[in-house]
């Protein structure tokens, strides 16, 4: 089974899942309202909208991208149970992003890059789509060694080190850049009890 059936598989209960991988205060590390507040963002591999059901509340437009179908019709459901009018889910790949150049003034992507099978080449691509000074934020794990994930999660990296985020983001072309330790952390078992804890970082690119 490949990351795609996983999550289609998975996507009725993966609010549940996700919660015991990392906690719902991640949101406010990597929103600012006052930055987004009637902005156009686009949030890559949003899967049921953690992320894009919060930049809702604030922003003008949110474009949903993520491969999964069942995960876009949950998040699709829940955004009209909230009455969001502004939150477009979009069917699409990470290296191949169905939006125009210069059309977004935030990109975000939350714990999606590590299933990503080539990053930099998804880094160009929210490179492209931002308008200039545009503002990508990436939230994701660090590098651990929790290799099960790659078996049980369909992870195909096990996470990242700053460095490794740095050189992409620069190759891709930011201008400015600052990766960070979040302070918190994703966590979780195997179904053989195997336990992985790992920080989570913040890179917040201009381009």
């Amino acid at each position: 089974m490949g990351s795609l059936n996983y999550f289609n598989d998975i996507a009725g209960q993966w609010n549940n899942i996700r919660e015991d991988y990392f906690d719902e205060v991640l949101k406010s590390k990597i929103i600012r309202k006052e930055e987004i507040s009637n902005q156009i963002c686009a949030d890559l591999g949003s899967g049921t909208g953690f992320v894009s059901l919060e930049l809702a509340k604030d922003a003008q437009l949110v474009f949903a991208v993520d491969q999964s179908k069942n995960m876009l019709k949950e998040l699709n459901r829940e955004s009209k149970k909230n009455n969001y009018k502004n939150v477009y889910p979009i069917s699409g790949e990470f290296t191949d992003i169905p939006l125009f150049d210069e059309s977004m003034d935030h990109v975000f992507t939350n714990m999606a890059l590590h299933h990503v099978e080539d990053p930099l080449k998804g880094i160009k691509e929210m490179h492209r789509i931002l308008k200039d000074d545009g503002v990508l934020h990436i939230s994701d794990v660090e590098q651990h060694d929790g290799a099960w994930a790659l078996t049980e999660m369909h992870d195909v990296w096990l996470g990242f080190t700053h460095a490794q985020i740095g050189e992409w983001l620069r190759e891709a072309g930011f201008k400015q850049f600052e990766i960070v330790s979040s302070g918190l952390h994703c966590k979780g078992y195997s179904t053989k009890g195997e336990f992985t804890k790992t920080g989570i970082f913040i890179a917040i690119a201009i381009k």
